[in-house]
């Protein structure tokens, strides 16, 4: 029976602790019962001691038997341990499989032990309490050994970072410089992209902080006017300061490209100012409310907007196919605002200006002259346009006075200037095709409406015209006007001048 378990000793590869503890307990049944149960911690190889301290009593034959059958299940370890790493899948079921026939096969073994001299003729108490259990056993003993071995997420991580080289790591690291830079640059670094129209750089730029204005807006609209540079970096001063809630509403005078801090602290310590700015004289609508937008003082398509129907006079009274019914009523002059700062209270201020300049004395002379208000203010703001100096101004309304008792289309450039987006050296023939009511070469009489707002010489130059024959005029490149009579000697004049 001996020589028979020594040859079965290798085929029992997936269970040889369980076959050698059953024989130890079958020999020795005073062994302790945890014994059997032991095995389940497969493969550990400190259980092998414990083969050989229950064995001492069995002699020069049950010493060697132990030694034996320890050296099959250190080799059974291994088998094991590799089978683990290397086997697939589908072959899980062949693995089960022998542990059944290893099983059929040691309790087989078992009952020749049991029959072998100094044995008691039966099995072993711990033989038949181990039997009921053992079916259940094997399958979860060949699973252990590959779930220990499978790596955890955090080592397939570990494996993973370990695997990258230095240069990986460097470009990662690269990356990383670089999106911190760029988050630095957006925080400190300079936004400023919108330039103010030209104008004297020493003006004041003004900012109106109303009731509810958002500390938000308030870095938008500095940016815009080109008091700061950067509007992230303000508005970082105000976050970490604590100010964007302390704010004092008002009307600020600025300077262009102020220290973000200087700035904050203007606007929290309430250092308003009046509100001082000029419209020079020639100035239409659009240009006013620019003019007035780069200074901070109001939205320009707001002002665009109230300019459409504001009409605080009768003689305002918006006409057919006129753009705007405060177009040459904003007397250009120099203001200073006390108060808050709108367009309707700016306007306001500026047409009662001009109501004011056009003292009765004025308007009995226009009435003279059978010119309403409107038709004066048109046709002073037309002379505004076309000269420059001031002793061209008589000359220029005579011409245009003759024409309309003539019947004679005003052709004026600037009614033509006045219909495109930007001002244009020459017009063109194709120009002159411009389908408007503005269009006086097209069109009899005067336009619609003012095409700006004429200072008080071109109104009294429209009052009291010069006296002359001439029927053209065309300015030279410095500006100068030159007459004629006949239109031969008209286009005679262009060709030398232009």
């Amino acid at each position: 029976m001996h020589g028979n378990k020594k040859e079965r000793a290798p085929k029992q590869a997936p269970q040889p602790a369980e076959t050698v503890k059953q024989q130890e307990n079958a020999a020795v049944p005073e062994s302790k019962p945890q014994d059997v149960s032991a095995p389940k911690t497969l493969p550990e190889k400190e259980e092998a001691p414990s083969v050989n301290d229950g064995t001492e009593d069995n002699g020069a034959a049950g010493a060697a038997e132990p030694a034996k059958d320890t050296a099959a299940e250190d080799a059974a370890v291994k088998s094991v341990a590799s089978k683990a790493d290397t086997a697939a899948e589908g072959e899980k079921h062949e693995e089960n499989e022998k542990p059944e026939k290893s099983e059929q096969e040691g309790k087989a073994e078992n009952a020749e032990k049991a029959q072998e001299p100094g044995t008691g003729g039966g099995p072993s108490p711990a033989a038949e309490s181990a039997a009921p259990s053992e079916p259940s056993e094997p399958p979860s003993k060949l699973s252990e050994p590959s779930n220990l071995l499978e790596p955890s997420a955090r080592e397939k991580l570990r494996a993973a970072l370990s695997r990258l080289g230095w240069k990986k790591w460097a470009a990662i690291a690269a990356v990383f410089v670089v999106l911190l830079g760029a988050g630095l640059f957006l925080a400190f670094g300079t936004t400023h992209v919108i330039e103010r129209s030209d104008r004297d750089a020493k003006e004041n730029i003004y900012m109106v902080v109303k009731p509810g204005t958002t500390a938000s807006e308030i870095s938008d609209h500095l940016t815009r006017l080109g008091v700061i540079d950067s509007r992230l970096r303000f508005w970082w001063l105000m976050k970490l300061q604590g100010d964007a809630q302390k704010f004092k509403t008002g009307t600020y005078a600025f300077a262009p490209h102020m220290d973000e801090q200087a700035v904050l602290d203007k606007l929290v310590s309430g250092d308003t100012t009046v509100v001082r700015f000029t419209i020079p004289e020639g100035f239409g609508i659009k240009e006013i409310a620019k003019r007035l937008a780069d200074e901070g003082l109001v939205d320009e398509q707001e002002f665009l907007a109230e300019a459409k129907d504001f009409a605080p006079y009768d003689y305002m009274k918006k006409r057919p196919n006129e753009r705007y019914a405060a177009e040459g009523y904003l007397f250009p002059d120099t203001y200073e605002i006390h108060s808050e700062v709108t367009p309707e209270a700016i306007m306001k201020m500026m047409a009662e200006d001009f109501d004011t300049r056009l003292t009765p004395e004025l308007r009995q002379q226009a009435a003279a002259k059978n010119l309403s208000i409107h038709d004066l203010v048109t046709l002073a703001s037309l002379v505004e346009k076309e000269a420059r100096y001031d002793e061209d101004r008589p000359i220029i309304a005579q011409v245009f006075f003759k024409r309309l008792q003539m019947g004679m289309p005003l052709q004026s450039d600037t009614t033509l200037q006045y219909l495109m987006a930007g001002p244009k050296e020459d017009v063109s023939i194709e120009d002159t095709k411009i389908d408007s009511p503005y269009n006086t070469y097209q069109h009899m009489g005067l336009p619609p409406g003012p095409i700006a707002s004429p200072g008080m010489k071109s109104i009294l130059a429209v009052l009291n015209p010069a006296s002359t024959d001439y029927l053209y005029f065309v300015a030279d490149r410095q500006g100068h006007n030159h007459y004629s009579q006949t239109y031969d000697e008209h286009l005679a004049i262009v060709e030398q001048v232009r």
